[in-house]
């Protein structure tokens, strides 16, 4: 051996293809991650809008646990009592959703937003690997979650915290896909404990919408026309992989129609014959067709038109949806099934939207394509990937083009999204870029008012209710507001015509009976105001404004008994400074000085920056002859309130007083 010869150099050891497919796992989650979470950051800033302020401010079910039956078992209105309580609107696991967050964050909205954003990116991880299960490339799988991603029609359902209903039903909708695909490969224990996940998924999935029942369907078509082993197993080993979608189905529909009384929600729009549906079908499918194609001028409220000549382009749109689905079926058939189980997908998923019969207010709505959107996104994936691969055959120079295209898209989905995030920031916001786009939708008016009612400016809010009855005569909720403001302005006889002609439309508004009674008790008619104050607290024995109401109706009349059970009954509901300070009051004049001191400490503890609650704190204790406690009150409300002359001259006065 000869031992001057150099030593072999060792082969430097290749990188563990285990370890290499963790990384890769690893960067994938984290690029699927970002390209959901980054879009959506300026969402985080936004408010509470449009029903998120009925459904969380002022819902009493979120207070605490107390309520979880309601919750199961009665619509998410059902706490207002009257015909919008009355509703059969279902969606159980969004009002235990809320639950959880108030009981977390309070009433802020930056951790409701939160959660949407983080929902989203779970649905968008869920579509990759749903994706990847269903066709077997990590390319395309990424391409899919990275446009489901990035599309800007899912905006409304990450944006508006009411819509959170479309990411609960997406993310338990594809875990209970990908344990039935799994299911295939499972034995023994482990299909058991497969079927076990799949039934909990699916649960979750119908307390979340309706929309869920398309899965058992969707399920069997493909168990029997897409799977890859379809001709190998027998009939009872496929029904037996979906065989409790079914089961879970049933139950559902039993038990909601024992609970509700009935599937289709109760505030349907009515009136519409087999051919009006059957075009509104047609129409709807078309508009969403374009939608999902071009996102642009989105719009939180659609309306229908009057004249049936405005649908024909929508109707054209949608039979050519239809027949460019038939013939992507029939291609994608030939060369990839699974591709082709993505135009099912997309169609089953949406059917349930397009029957203008089963469907409220909203008949078309952007956040309805969030499920439906997971099939299109498949089709253009796998499309996308198969013309990467040709451009990178043909050349280098077709290969930039390609990339340049596609991050064009990228930034315009991306601003896009970032720009639609502001829309949704507060209410006043998002209604003007609503009405900017949809300028003839009198709820959106009706809704604006209300805002600017609620903020001090009587003036804009009864413009927009004015141009609001022009569009809707027969609106009830634009009655009502009208009157409001009559009412606001002292011109008395109108504010009953129009509370009235709004109770003609709905006799179980209870808000128009109780802003009724206020309006008689201003004019003296005390038997017609208390009888209807109290018939709005009696259709909605919720609602702390008719206790409130009905509080100080009785306490100007020093029923001083009645005013404090209405008071109680108001804070028993949910806690507010009012319902506390129309508690001490009564307590007060009636020799309860503790009773009342610890009702305004209550109110004070709730709204530390309002004066009221220091200001009559002062008075309490300037009546007991605290003469220390009480300056120390008035101090304190007019550091919040100086200008109030009264306090300010209470204070002085105790101050001389404290001098002798």
């Amino acid at each position: 051996m000869d031992i001057s010869a150099p030593l072999p150099v060792a082969a430097p050891e290749s990188p563990s293809p285990f370890r290499w497919r963790t990384w890769r796992r690893v960067g994938d989650v984290a690029l699927l991650l970002a390209v959901a979470c980054l879009p959506y950051l300026n969402s985080l800033r936004n408010d509470f809008v449009y029903d998120d302020v009925d459904q969380i401010l002022v819902n009493p079910y979120l207070r605490s646990w107390g309520h979880l039956r309601e919750i199961f078992t009665s619509s998410v209105w059902s706490f207002m009592g009257d015909f919008r309580g009355a509703t059969n609107y279902y969606r159980p696991f969004m009002s235990l959703g809320y639950l959880f967050c108030y009981q977390c964050f309070g009433p802020r909205s930056l951790g409701f937003h939160a959660v949407n954003v983080v929902g989203n990116a779970a649905v968008v991880l869920l579509v990759f690997l749903v994706t990847l299960t269903l066709l077997r490339s990590r390319p395309t799988a990424l391409v899919a979650a990275c446009l489901f991603a990035l599309h800007p029609i899912h905006t409304e359902a990450v944006d508006w915290i009411a819509a959170v209903t479309e990411i609960e039903l997406a993310c338990f909708y594809l875990l209970t896909v990908a344990c039935f695909l799994a299911s295939a490969r499972a034995q023994g224990k482990s299909a058991v404990l497969l079927q076990i996940a799949m039934g909990g998924c699916f649960a979750l999935a119908l307390l979340s919408k309706e929309q869920a029942l398309t899965l058992p369907v969707l399920a069997a078509v493909y168990e029997h026309f897409f799977r890859d082993d379809r001709a190998q197993t027998t009939w009872r080993q496929k029904l037996w992989r979906y065989r409790v979608l079914w089961l879970l189905a049933a139950v559902y529909l039993l038990l909601r129609l024992h609970f509700l009384g009935e599937l289709i929600p109760s505030l349907a729009l009515p009136g519409f014959s087999v051919r009006a549906t059957a075009f509104l079908t047609l129409a709807f499918l078309g508009r969403y067709a374009v939608k999902l194609i071009v996102p642009a001028q989105l719009c939180a409220y659609y309306l229908l038109p009057v004249k049936l000549a405005a649908l024909y382009p929508w109707m054209f749109a949608g039979a050519a949806a239809l027949v460019l689905s038939g013939l992507a079926y029939a291609a994608l058939r030939k060369t990839n099934l699974q591709v082709a189980f993505g135009v099912v997908w997309l169609l089953l998923t949406l059917a349930p939207v397009l029957n203008v019969r089963w469907m409220s207010s909203s008949p078309f709505a952007e956040r309805y394509l969030y499920l439906p959107s997971v099939g299109f996104c498949w089709i253009a994936a796998w499309a996308g990937v198969a013309v990467w691969r040709r451009t990178s055959a043909a050349g280098y120079g077709w290969r930039v083009v390609f990339l340049l295209a596609t991050g064009l898209l990228v930034w315009l989905a991306v601003s896009g999204i970032v720009t639609r995030n502001r829309d949704w920031h507060d209410n006043v916001t998002f209604y003007q870029a609503t009405l900017a786009v949809a300028p003839e939708a009198y709820y959106i008016h009706n809704n604006l008012g209300t805002v600017y009612w609620g903020q001090g400016s009587h003036a804009a809010a009864e413009k927009e209710w004015r141009i609001a009855l022009q569009l809707a005569p027969g609106s009830e909720y634009v009655l009502h507001n009208l009157g409001l403001a009559a009412q606001s302005a002292q011109r008395y006889d109108e504010a009953t015509d129009f509370f009235l002609r709004a109770l003609a439309i709905r006799p179980n508004y209870s808000d128009a009976h109780l802003d009724l009674g206020k309006t008689y008790a201003a004019v003296g008619q005390l038997q017609r105001a208390e009888l209807q104050l109290q018939t709005a607290a009696t259709l909605s024995p919720l609602s702390v404004r008719a206790h409130n109401a009905l509080s100080e109706f009785y306490f100007d009349r020093r029923d001083l008994r009645r005013a404090e059970a209405e008071a109680r009954r108001s804070v028993a509901v949910q806690p507010t400074p009012q319902g506390y300070w129309d508690l001490g009051l009564p307590q007060w004049l009636g020799g309860d000085h503790v009773g009342a001191e610890q009702a305004f400490l209550l109110a004070e503890a709730l709204a530390p920056a309002d004066s009221r609650s220091h200001f009559m704190l002062g008075l309490l204790y300037m009546d007991s002859n605290r003469i220390s406690d009480a300056i120390r009150e008035y101090r304190a409300g007019l550091q919040i309130d100086p200008h109030n002359a009264d306090a300010f001259a209470n204070l002085k006065k105790l101050e001389f007083l404290a001098a002798q």
